[in-house]
């Protein structure tokens, strides 16, 4: 079966075919291209135009485009197997969930696989009702899950609601705050669900302060703590798990855009020994067709082997400070540009509305950088390049934000 390959061609079968007004949307961003070519920190379109590329599927390739080590760890694994049966055991399973509990904070040992961070993050909340034998789920208000049942009513979305509801009964959302939190839980809680930094909200920061206290009212009421680093795991941020920075260990952890590489869709949702005593009672109680595949255990296998073997983390933080520091200094000298803000390569440039924002990601476009503007808050633009961006790379960036901010 043949591909389109012009230009023309692509945006015109994508928009009859897939959706017309998403070409709309990304023609008012600058962005009515078709990607062609890509490495690391780069993509071509086909017309021969070459971008840095500072949205990476929103933060999900991690290690940017094709990375050599990635691609050949793909090809190794398509020699040794295939998707492998979702139900039956193998070495790529035990070994990925060997891994996950060796490197992950607090005491988390068991490991269920998904495809997305929806689904992640629907089997922490399955299970802490089913271990708990509660039914109250206590999240954010800026909070982002994902897109399926219990995650899109985690997710603080009031269109979402108005278009899909009623959906799942018995969420209490809050505002960041220790006195809410502490009001809102109580002995009816199964779980709080929060993200370390809220990255669709417009990357914003929860206070150590606000985990310890979550830590605490949920250990009081016998409530599962959930930590989402769907976005902010595996270097994002500058650690490999942004909740080492609190102290704060979850009792369930899940993660997901990052550890395929780039190159496997594959998450996780990784939890205590004792919440796995549920697990025990009803092995069979939450299945995922394409969750650990052997394939993409393999690749995430190599994923976390080459972030830690090139320190990677340690790299996402220092040119994150280089990338922010950058961006600050623009935004001082940019009068429709109010704040930078981050932690790592999550990164956001907060502008005076989503108007401004709107025009400045269709000038950075033109000037060759590809970042959008935070689902949740669309006057913060993000940018969240590849965490193995080199420093000249970040400079050729902050020249072309420059001239965009002009």
């Amino acid at each position: 079966m043949s591909m389109p390959t012009e230009t023309k061609e692509i945006i015109e079968q994508y928009a009859r075919r897939v959706s017309e007004a998403r070409v709309s949307k990304l023609e008012r961003y600058g962005l009515k291209i078709a990607l062609a070519e890509r490495k690391g920190a780069k993509a071509t379109d086909t017309d021969g135009k070459t971008y840095y590329d500072c949205y990476c599927s929103g933060g999900r390739q991690v290690l940017g485009h094709r990375r050599p080590e990635i691609v050949s760890a793909m090809r190794e694994a398509i020699k040794q197997c295939d998707l492998g049966n979702f139900i039956l055991m193998s070495a790529q399973k035990a070994a990925l969930a060997k891994t996950l509990s060796n490197i992950t904070p607090g005491n988390l040992k068991n490991t269920v696989f998904g495809v997305s961070r929806g689904e992640a993050n629907d089997f922490a909340m399955k299970l802490s009702r089913g271990s708990t034998g509660k039914k109250e789920i206590v999240c954010f208000e800026g909070a982002s899950h994902g897109q399926t049942a219990f995650a899109l009513t985690a997710t603080d979305d009031p269109g979402q609601e108005k278009l899909f509801g009623p959906l799942i009964p018995m969420f209490k959302r809050v505002p960041a705050d220790e006195a809410a939190l502490e009001k809102a839980v109580t002995d009816k809680t199964a779980a709080v669900i929060i993200e370390p930094i809220q990255s669709d909200a417009g990357v914003i920061f929860k206070q150590a302060s606000l985990l310890k206290k979550a830590r605490s009212v949920c250990d009081r009421h016998g409530a599962a703590l959930i930590f989402d680093e769907g976005q902010t795991a595996f270097g994002r941020a500058g650690l490999l798990f942004e909740s080492e920075r609190s102290g704060v260990a979850p009792d369930i952890l899940t993660v997901a855009q990052g550890m395929g590489g780039g190159m496997y869709p594959i998450t996780a949702t990784i939890f205590t020994s004792r919440l796995n005593r549920f697990m025990l009672t009803h092995p069979l109680v939450h299945l995922s067709t394409f969750g650990g595949a052997d394939i993409g255990c393999m690749v995430a296998m190599a994923t976390i082997e080459l972030i830690k073997k090139d320190q990677l983390c340690k790299n996402a933080e220092e040119r994150g400070r280089q990338l922010l520091e950058g961006l600050k200094r623009i935004v001082e000298s940019s009068s429709g540009l109010k704040e930078a803000r981050g932690a790592g390569l999550l990164i956001g440039v907060e502008a005076d509305g989503a108007a401004r924002a709107e025009k400045f990601v269709s000038a950075l476009a033109a000037s060759g950088v590809i970042a959008l503007p935070a689902p949740a808050n669309p006057a913060v633009v993000r940018f969240t390049p590849p965490i193995d961006i080199l420093q000249k790379e970040i400079d050729e960036i902050l020249e072309a934000t420059q001239k965009a901010a002009k």
